[in-house]
């Protein structure tokens, strides 16, 4: 994926700007760090932590996020604290619409 990387405590985020106007997010798990059912758990905890972290914000990014091993034994606090360090630090959230005021 084109656009720029970043990766904390067992999370990479690949991201970059599109021009849909909305956030267009994946998710992707080794098959080599777990079973079926871990993995699936994974997605849907990442999921939610990422709409919780993106709730109010209206500019449109396509967003990859990659899971390591390590974030598999995290609890669902921890994941997401991390989901939220991660976009914390991109520009996905410093950013405002063009034409808007804070």
């Amino acid at each position: 994926m084109k656009g720029k990387r970043l990766s904390i405590d067992g999370l990479s985020l690949f991201y970059t700007k599109n021009t849909k106007g909305n956030f267009r997010v994946g998710i992707s798990v080794s098959k080599k760090h777990a079973d079926a059912v871990k993995r699936n758990r994974i997605r849907r905890q990442i999921r939610d932590c990422v709409m919780r972290a993106l709730s109010g914000h209206t500019l449109g990014y396509d967003m990859v996020f990659v899971a390591r091993q390590s974030l598999f034994t995290a609890d669902f606090e921890q994941i997401l604290k991390t989901v939220e360090a991660v976009i914390r630090r991109t520009a996905i959230c410093n950013r405002m619409p063009e034409g808007t005021t804070p």
